[in-house]
């Protein structure tokens, strides 16, 4: 498996290089709003997938090759980054290769129950679990987790890693429209997270195609009351990614498109900017693969997003 693509277009981090452990699509969660489509593997088993001197090998020759080409590195999969058995050498050994690149991991967080997966993120400069129900009802409905997977282990399991973990804690809730957003799940859910002590609350919502048809996002005004729900926590509404183009080298670029939207879809604007190369090239390269059937174009919320074919 290849480990290291994009970098991708992150509306968080900016041009975010990823770092993909896990194959697609293994998970604990089936989330209804998953931008990677639905789960095929749903295990609460971490496994050794790749070898880290792989992976290593991967990251040093991006990095030679382009030396300003990414903000971050962020472990950000199209399945769960933390049932990845070794986490915890790769990141002591990226935190030792490049002290000076920030290191996110973007986890579901329903395994940091685990004392050893609580262990391995110990060293990475931010971590970002998610939160996005608390009553076991409507857990199920929009996460679809593991049969032996319950709320209440994801929030002491986050709780116990806030009073180990020294780096930037980020809670994310993912708001669905008539699933998560009702007063009664989302005053639930703020008293949850504020007794997990983030230092920082970001609220999302469906922008991408989901993995399952009918998952729609909240509106703008909607996302501003739920958000009331958090305070006085330190609240963002994720906005929208928006990078100048960096001068990148249009080589291998079919694939590295291919590499990025089998994890998260796209739209060309977006891969321009994150691979920093011109649009024209990119929309060059995606009706070629379109034409070989390796990449369709699904809209979503007004947009058309590059899709695996």
């Amino acid at each position: 498996m290849k480990s290291i693509f994009g970098p991708v277009p992150s509306r968080r981090f900016g041009r975010s290089l990823g770092i993909d452990v896990i194959p697609a699509k293994s998970c604990s969660l089936d989330c209804i709003y998953c931008e990677s489509g639905p789960t095929t593997s749903l295990s609460l088993t971490p496994r050794p997938f790749i070898d880290c001197a792989e992976v290593l090998e991967e990251l040093r020759a991006y990095v030679r090759a382009n030396p300003r080409g990414a903000e971050v590195f962020t472990f950000s999969s199209a399945g769960e980054p933390t049932l990845y058995e070794p986490m915890g050498e790769l990141v002591e050994a990226i935190k030792k290769a490049y002290p000076d690149i920030p290191l996110i991991v973007l986890t579901n967080g329903s395994l940091l129950w685990k004392p050893e997966v609580r262990r391995a993120l110990l060293k990475a400069d931010r971590v970002a679990p998610s939160l996005d129900a608390v009553t076991a009802e409507v857990f199920r409905k929009i996460n679809r987790p593991h049969p032996s997977l319950e709320p209440v282990q994801i929030i002491d399991g986050l709780r116990a890693f806030r009073k180990d973990y020294k780096g930037r804690l980020a809670i994310e809730t993912l708001l669905v429209e008539g699933v998560n957003d009702s007063p009664d799940e989302l005053f639930a859910i703020a008293e949850a997270v504020k007794s997990i002590k983030p230092d920082k609350v970001e609220l999302n919502t469906v922008v991408r195609p989901p993995a399952y048809a009918g998952t729609r996002g909240l509106g703008r005004g909607a996302m501003v009351r739920a958000a009331a729900f958090f305070s006085p926590l330190d609240v963002e509404i994720i906005g929208v990614f928006q990078a100048p183009a960096i001068g990148g080298s249009p080589e291998n670029l079919d694939q590295r498109i291919l590499d990025t939207v089998v994890r998260r879809p796209c739209t060309a604007e977006e891969l321009a900017a994150s691979l920093g190369v011109r649009l024209e090239l990119v929309e060059q390269e995606a009706g070629k693969l379109q034409e070989k059937r390796r990449l369709t174009r699904v809209s979503f919320g007004g947009k058309s997003f590059l899709h695996p074919g």
